[in-house]
């Protein structure tokens, strides 16, 4: 192995990659298919690790963290759960806005779309890219080509926010949601219509999700964040950050 694994261009890529991905996964942490690339999608799991180890983290597996990924027990962190600790902190950080409304109403104006450079547009997936940004320093969609993408902020656009998820590796399909899961809607079966993050499942098939720009009338274009009660049948699938 490398003295250290960085994110690099080309990506490095072997099998001790493979071996780091997989120790992610038993821990609990998301570091994407075990492909063998170190890519974003694995640093940023690699990082959360170091996090809940109390390492510096800045998604470098080196003799540290390497030796911290092998002596490891599997409740360490949020393992046990299964959550990442970024999906953890952005699901946190959309609570926090639970109420926040557009204003004046029916305006589509926010602070969510002031912060993304673009106000006064259908904002469900800019709340969703600012609550991974500045609640876990995480950009959705960071360096993929596709429409209502902007660099360092994250996506505007719900069918290319799934685009990523599923060529990122981060796509897990119709199942059981976790917390901070990225759950995609498609009420009419065409392209997807909407965008929240899993707050909790409550079984039958029912969860709870933080969503922006919604309402109990209007589910896609509603004007306000809020907790809303969802099936697995309304979701073309979930996200796994």
């Amino acid at each position: 192995m490398p003295a250290e694994l960085h994110v690099t261009s080309p990506l490095m890529r072997g099998q001790n990659v493979v071996e780091v991905q997989k120790r992610l996964l038993e821990l609990g942490y998301q570091p994407g298919v075990p492909d063998g690339a170190y890519g974003p999608t694995t640093a940023a799991a690699v990082s959360a690790f170091q996090r809940d180890q109390g390492l510096e983290a800045d998604g470098i597996v080196g003799p540290r963290t390497l030796t911290a990924l092998q002596g490891a027990a599997p409740a360490t962190g949020r393992a046990s759960a299964g959550v990442s600790d970024l999906a953890t902190r952005a699901l946190a950080k959309s609570i926090e806005f639970l109420g926040i409304h557009e204003e004046p109403r029916d305006s589509n104006q926010t602070q969510f779309g002031q912060w993304y450079g673009v106000d006064g547009v259908p904002w469900c997936n800019i709340f969703v890219s600012y609550c991974f940004q500045k609640g876990a320093g995480y950009t959705i969609a960071d360096g993929f080509k596709g429409a209502g993408v902007k660099a360092g902020k994250g996506c505007a656009f719900v069918p290319s926010t799934e685009a990523w998820l599923r060529s990122a590796g981060l796509w897990v399909g119709r199942t059981e949601p976790r917390p901070g899961d990225i759950a995609i809607y498609n009420w009419d079966g065409g392209r997807p219509d909407h965008i929240g993050i899993v707050e909790r499942y409550l079984g039958n098939g029912e969860f709870t999700a933080i969503e922006g720009n919604t309402s109990f009338k209007s589910d896609s274009n509603g004007g306000e964040v809020m907790r809303r009660n969802r099936f697995l049948s309304q979701v073309e699938g979930f996200g796994r950050i």
